[in-house]
């Protein structure tokens, strides 16, 4: 299916699309301003993971999994049971953590309906895991400056009594030179040992004051003015797309399921007749015909005119029934209007009303009904007594007459064949305007008697399996079928218009 095919399902079913949407649009709102503010607090704080000098591989791995080791922590339960202690909660809001990317920092999100207790629960976290980041990080045990430091102290209490000894040991008289000797090795070990474990003691030191200050706050959270959520905007974005979307495709499920032929083009595939004309949709003032003048209307029927008598040239077809499948396919107007543009061209044109049920010829032309075919019929008037000449020159009138008991009785009769051959010797041109073929037996009782069947398609209205049902039931006497007229079919021309001098007001 072409796009415009698309375009045109989606122009017809405008409606659906349009309440579709406000109806979503509605409930969104309503459930938007509905909804209990949400507001949210975040508070952002640094970890310094590498400070300073060349980074390789392996501090990046150690950044990361740091990055990572805090983020756990800054939600697990101790630290958020030890939370709930200081500000005497039950029940904590929401508390998310993120990393932010390549960077060092970690936010803490909390959000909640109160806005002072998130922002106060925010920055509260906070300070739980600056204040006890070297506690969480290396565990309860001693610290390796503390370790260091005992060591350190043993080794000095060593050193001092070494030395002790070895001076005891030089004053004696005569000096023993093999146990200075060992005294002294034994010293200098010692030394060298408080040596290394010292400054194993001043590194362990450093690198604990700068894990001290490795986490910091760079950014407290302040009490938010406006609720995060529900975000209005985005909701009402979100709600006129989910209703467009929505919308649209209802609007092609109802084009799925109804069977209306809405275009010109799906008739024509569908009757597989030959189209005599394409009446365009008019409003009700232009539902006229301009005398002499050139409106899309008048060029149309004009054209129908010219494909009927081109149909056979040397033999014309003069008897012609105009029927449609239901009422409301707009046949009567196609009928009169049709002998309007006739009896313009110089033929001498007849109109029967042959629908004795619904009659509506009488009503286009403005005449009386108190008598016609069905009298005709009857025998209660002569033909000639009961034809009536229209205000249009070379029009006559058949009207239907008042409704008899059994009127396709009435028109399958002999008589009804006499008076269709009288008509013909009288006129050059015979419309009969016939009951919609699926509501009554009346159109194959008067098929018989003519020479040409048209069926009129009204676009926009008619339904896929009547048109179906009425081409079917047509079939015995498909040798007589002119073709179809789609009446209101698109309009895709140009004309030019200006006011008649008359018209023939339709209906």
């Amino acid at each position: 299916m072409e796009i415009k095919n698309y375009l045109r399902i989606i122009q017809r079913r405008i409606w659906v699309v349009l309440i579709t949407t406000l109806v979503t649009l509605l409930i969104v709102a309503i459930g938007t301003y509905r909804a209990t503010p949400i507001y949210e607090a975040s508070t952002t704080f640094r970890i310094a993971a590498a400070a300073g000098g060349s980074v390789d591989y392996a501090v990046l791995v150690y950044a990361d999994r740091l990055m990572n080791t805090y983020m756990e922590i800054t939600t697990s339960g101790p630290v958020l049971e030890e939370l709930k202690n200081r500000l005497g909660l039950s029940q904590l809001p929401e508390i998310t953590a993120e990393t932010i990317p390549n960077t060092e920092l970690i936010k803490i999100n909390v959000e909640g309906n109160d806005p002072t207790l998130v922002t106060m629960v925010s920055n509260t976290l906070a300070e739980i895991i600056v204040e006890q980041s070297n506690q969480l990080y290396a565990g309860s045990g001693k610290s390796q400056q503390e370790i260091l430091g005992d060591q350190l102290v043993q080794i000095q209490a060593d050193l001092d009594q070494l030395r002790q000894e070895y001076e005891s040991l030089v004053a004696q008289t005569p000096p023993d030179a093999e146990k200075i000797e060992a005294a002294r090795n034994s010293l200098e070990i010692k030394q060298n040992t408080y040596t290394t474990i010292l400054k194993q003691y001043d590194e362990a030191r450093i690198r604990e004051e700068m894990r001290a200050s490795m986490l910091s706050v760079i950014e407290p959270a302040v009490v938010p003015e406006k609720p995060s959520k529900p975000r209005v905007a985005l909701n009402i974005i979100l709600g006129l797309f989910i209703g467009l979307v929505g919308g649209i495709g209802l609007a092609f499920i109802f084009e799925n399921l109804d069977t209306t032929l809405y275009t010109t083009e799906d008739i024509e595939e569908l009757t597989q007749l030959n189209t005599l004309a394409k009446i365009p949709k008019a409003s009700k003032k232009q539902l006229n015909i301009s005398l002499d003048g050139t409106s899309q209307y008048t060029e149309a029927f004009r054209n129908l005119r010219l494909n009927i008598q081109l149909i056979n040239p040397q033999h014309p077809i003069k008897v012609l029934l105009i029927t449609s499948a239901e009422p409301g396919e707009g046949k009567s107007t196609i009928v009169a209007n049709l002998a309007f543009v006739l009896a313009k061209s110089g033929k001498k044109v007849v109109v029967v009303d042959s629908d004795l049920r619904l009659p509506r010829i009488n009503k286009i032309f403005g005449l009386t009904n108190k008598f016609g075919l069905s009298s005709v019929l009857e025998r209660k008037v002569t033909l000639e007594d009961a034809l009536q000449r229209s205000k249009f020159k070379e029009v006559t009138v058949l009207s239907s007459g008042p409704t008899p008991l059994d009127p396709p009785n009435l028109l399958n009769s002999p008589e009804m064949t006499n008076i269709v051959n009288k008509l013909n010797q009288m006129f050059e041109y015979v419309l009969i305007d016939a009951p919609a073929y699926l509501e009554v037996a009346d159109v194959n009782a008067l098929a018989q008697k003519v020479e040409g069947l048209i069926l009129v398609v009204r676009r926009a209205h008619s339904r896929r399996e009547a048109v179906q049902s009425a081409i079917k039931q047509m079939d015995g006497f498909k040798d007589k079928i002119v073709g179809i007229v789609v009446n209101q079919a698109e309009y895709r021309g140009t004309y030019y218009n200006y006011h008649p001098k008359g018209a023939l007001r339709t209906k």
